[in-house]
């Protein structure tokens, strides 16, 4: 699917949509979250936590902030507080547990509501777990979330074409069948 396509798709999606992306190659990820996240902060006025895998948070800050879809990072990440960009492997293997992990979003879209924001996208790569080898905690932490959320969140799971091979037919299978919109850019 075309990228920006690909990144209107979800972003007019109503919240409580958990969709996956299998990503083709780097570039292509970062065209896709550049133009998602200036969209959602921008005309939406949402939070989004971004999780990267295979480029560092600096790096995404200089896509987010250099790219030829550029967003005032000093703005939204420092003043605004609607950016919020950590390292999958801190996401998903630091001192959380996957139920406190899906708590913390749930904070997440309380305290964004508080702010008086509209809601929270959280897009997270997994490419932490099959680095970790890993694969069918992957498949079972996908499939403990919702297949909908029932709070103004939209849950993006990315995952390199690469890594996504890496599943056996029958764990893709369970993955895609569990969240509502698949999509490969």
């Amino acid at each position: 699917m075309d990228i920006e396509k690909a990144a209107d798709t979800i972003s007019e999606s109503d919240y409580g949509t958990h969709t996956l992306v299998v990503y083709e190659d780097l570039e292509k990820l970062r065209e896709f979250y550049s133009y998602y996240v200036k969209k959602r902060i921008e005309e939406r006025n949402e939070v989004i936590q971004l999780a990267p895998f295979y480029e560092s948070e600096d790096s995404v800050r200089k896509s987010l902030s250099e790219g030829h879809i550029s967003i005032d990072l000093e703005k939204w990440e420092k003043e605004e507080k609607s950016l919020i960009i950590v390292d999958s492997l801190k996401k998903y293997f630091g001192d959380e547990t996957v139920e406190s992990s899906y708590i913390s979003s749930r904070n997440l879209v309380q305290d964004a509501k508080m702010m008086g924001k509209s809601g929270v996208s959280i897009l997270g790569d997994m490419g932490a777990f099959p680095y970790k080898h890993r694969i069918q905690e992957l498949v079972d932490y996908e499939l403990f979330l919702p297949s909908h959320y029932d709070i103004d969140m939209k849950g993006i799971c990315l995952y390199h074409q690469k890594d996504f091979n890496r599943l056996s037919e029958e764990q893709k299978q369970k993955v895609i069948d569990h969240h509502e919109r698949s999509l490969k850019i």
